[in-house]
């Protein structure tokens, strides 16, 4: 059984960084420095506890956030290994709701890359301490001073310093210098950590390093400051004191050295994440509201609140079924404790509990405050879901999604049905994977974060159900408008034995602002249209608003006016008046210079400096409108424009090809404006064709 933690004796670590930079590795390091494996996996062997699913080993990368515990002096510390892509980066905010800090992973012979640039913005957005990892640093080549001005020069918010300096560079590195402790510590030839005195060539090193991390904890408290200005000494005890405030209160970010493929640098570490790094309890009161009543509520780690914990990932195996992961923010949960759902409204009863150290799963009687776990079976639990003490619901304030930016069309040519519950699984369980049935292009759309998140899932539905599955960019969904004012008339007329149909309108159209949707204003007077007809008269014009004169496409911004019309007393009904309304909008319409409208995004792309340039350019090659730039941080621009969509449907696949992988982008709608001239031509002329096609 595992063992039951309280709050301060527990970390919630998440491990950040580019892709390739060493997170699993460092996972899997750090396991074993702790002895909880016996042997180390690799990445390239899929033998790591972290990369475990058929796809991960397939591709020797992390796909989905992993979770592992380490118990290490008396401590238990929660690492959640999170994917390095970009294609994967919905994996981010999940983990960062529930881990109070994180380490982010800098490779030593690239340094920092565009997503240890998204995830250290990402930390400063949910304001998490953090410790930098610099790994690999035995790797030839490696100048460890010429990386830390670097690093230095591009995270000044929070500033970061190191608590160690490496001796050596590449091949000759020798060990680590401890700043806090003033020690050098030295790797025998039995792989044995020796403790040494710093050697005299790195003394200057030494003290430089030092003195500055001192000025950087002194901010913390007033008297320090006067004590540093004045040339006090400092006791160990009360230098650890002031970063731990430091570190806390995110004015210092300490920089680590080593190498996780040869487990150099391990210890130091997880002895820095338990003194240095928050516990659970740290983090003050969580806001949501009561479900049922809806009334703002709250919960604390500390104390005696009821319990409540938030659904971070879901998985569902074929086996197991639902798994559910999920963090404890306030009470307790054990085994044969009820559970209310705060989304479905109902309750269930929890057989087991889990924590789990990658795929495999250690069973509990209970689980703290603080702590994370995993439930299985759930019935109907999802991510971001709230669950709950039926005695006392509470719900969580809602999980920010990213908006998707890579769109494709998919065609199912064969095992359909079993095709669908696969994606419908992958859509469970990633929520940047989304699946819709587009009514108006009569596609299958997947819209997600990239094209390999795209490849990966459908590898899977694939694999699993022996599908035959076609892609293609997806069609636009364009709309279509008038720009004047125009008047027609329509009379419906049919005889054909005993009662006949009989219906006249009178109508007037006119554009409205974009985005004005639709109005309808009865005119009638004089009883020339009978009330109970005027019904059957904007029903006809609604079934006229759906196909435009120009590509059939709906329409939109419109305002129609009714002012006049005839009716027959035996003749007359609500069919022919809604036959004659839609056929005099139509008539209208046409007469109302017609025009296409496209849909236009709000796009805003983060790039190094030195793609900004050729990036507004591509964004100008696309019909876009550049609205401005500024400094996202002190290496990363934030170029904001405005692009019609069909030429956004593959740039993300561009973008990494420009850039070289280190670009990135996000988009939302933002407007629908007009088309016109030659593009509006091959639009509705592709249009017709399609139509005709499926005819």
């Amino acid at each position: 059984m595992g063992k039951v933690y309280k709050p301060e004796s527990i970390r919630n670590v998440a491990i950040l960084g580019h892709v390739g930079s060493g997170k699993t590795t460092l996972n899997e390091a750090l396991l074993f420095r702790a002895k909880c494996i016996d042997k180390k996996g690799e990445v390239a062997r899929g033998t790591t506890v972290s990369d475990y699913t058929d796809e991960e080993i397939k591709h020797n990368m992390s796909i989905r956030t992993s979770l592992s515990f380490i118990e290490w002096k008396e401590h238990k510390i929660n690492l959640l290994d999170i994917p390095g892509s970009g294609d994967f980066s919905g994996e981010i905010n999940p983990a960062l709701r529930v881990a109070e800090s994180c380490i982010v992973v800098i490779d030593a012979e690239f340094g920092i890359q565009i997503e240890t640039e998204k995830h250290w913005q990402m930390a400063n957005n949910f304001k998490r301490p953090r410790i930098i990892f610099i790994n690999k640093i035995d790797k030839d080549m490696i100048n460890h001073k010429q990386l830390l001005e670097k690093i230095e020069h591009n995270f000044k918010e929070p500033p970061v310093v190191p608590i160690q300096i490496p001796m050596g560079n590449g091949k000759d590195f020798k060990g680590i210098i401890d700043i806090i402790y003033h020690k050098a510590f030295f790797r025998d030839d039995n792989g044995n950590i020796v403790e040494k005195e710093i050697p005299e060539e790195y003394y200057e090193e030494y003290r430089a390093t030092r003195d500055k991390l001192k000025e950087l904890v002194c901010e913390v408290d007033d008297t320090l400051t006067e004590r540093f200005l004045s040339g006090d000494k400092f006791s160990d005890e009360e230098y650890i004191e002031a970063l731990t405030k430091s570190i806390l209160q995110y004015k210092v970010v300490p920089i680590l050295f080593g190498t996780s493929l040869k487990d150099i640098g391990m210890g130091a570490v997880l002895d820095t994440i338990i003194r240095y790094m928050p516990s659970p309890s740290y983090v003050p009161a969580t806001k949501g509201k009561n479900p049922i009543t809806n009334e703002e509520a709250e919960r604390t780690i500390l104390g005696n609140d009821p319990f409540a914990a938030f659904v971070f990932r879901t998985t569902i195996d074929q086996y197991a079924g639902r798994i559910s992961f999920f963090k404890v923010r306030s009470g307790s949960l054990k085994s044969g404790d009820e559970i209310y759902n705060s989304r479905t409204g109902k309750r269930e009863k929890v057989a087991h509990i889990y924590m789990a150290r990658g795929k495999k799963q250690i069973e509990t009687d209970e689980i703290t405050a603080g702590d994370i776990g995993v439930l299985a079976k759930l019935s109907d639990c999802k991510t971001a879901d709230t669950i709950s003490s039926p005695n006392s619901p509470f719900q969580f304030e809602n999980l920010k999604i990213p908006q998707p930016i890579f769109f494709t069309a998919i065609k199912i040519l064969k095992n359909d049905v079993k095709a669908r519950e696969v994606l419908d699984t992958i859509s469970q369980e990633d929520l940047t994977f989304n699946v819709e049935s587009d009514s108006e292009t009569k596609e299958t759309i997947i819209k997600a974060m990239g094209d390999l998140q795209v490849k990966l899932a459908l590898e899977r539905v694939i694999a699993l159900t022996k599908a035959e599955i076609e892609q293609s960019v997806p069609r636009v969904a364009y709309r279509e408008t008038i720009r004047k004012k125009a008047q027609a008339q329509y009379r419906h007329k049919k005889q054909s034995g005993g009662s006949g149909q009989f219906g006249e309108v009178h109508l007037e159209v006119e554009p409205l602002p974009r985005d004005g949707g639709y109005e309808f204003v009865n005119d009638i007077f004089g009883g020339a249209i009978p009330k109970q007809y005027i019904p059957g008269v904007e029903k006809g014009i609604q079934d006229a608003l759906q196909q435009g004169p120009l590509g059939k496409y709906p329409m939109v911004d419109i305002k129609v006016r009714v002012y006049d019309g005839k009716y027959h007393d035996v003749d007359s009904n609500e069919l022919s008046f809604r036959i004659a309304g839609s056929m005099a909008a139509k008539e209208a319409f046409k007469n109302a210079s017609p025009v296409l409208l496209e849909p236009i995004m709000k796009v805003i792309v983060y790039v190094p400096e030195e793609f900004t340039g050729s990036i507004m350019n591509e964004l100008t090659g696309k019909r876009g409108k550049i609205l401005g730039m500024e400094a996202a941080s002190n290496t990363v621009q934030m170029i904001k424009a405005e692009v019609p969509l069909s030429e956004m449907l593959t740039y993300s696949i561009e973008m990494k090809a420009s850039t070289s992988g280190r670009g990135t982008f996000e988009m939302e709608h933002s407007h629908y404006q007009e088309l016109t001239g030659p593009l509006a031509d091959k639009v509705i002329e592709e249009r017709k064709a399609l139509l005709e096609a499926s005819a």
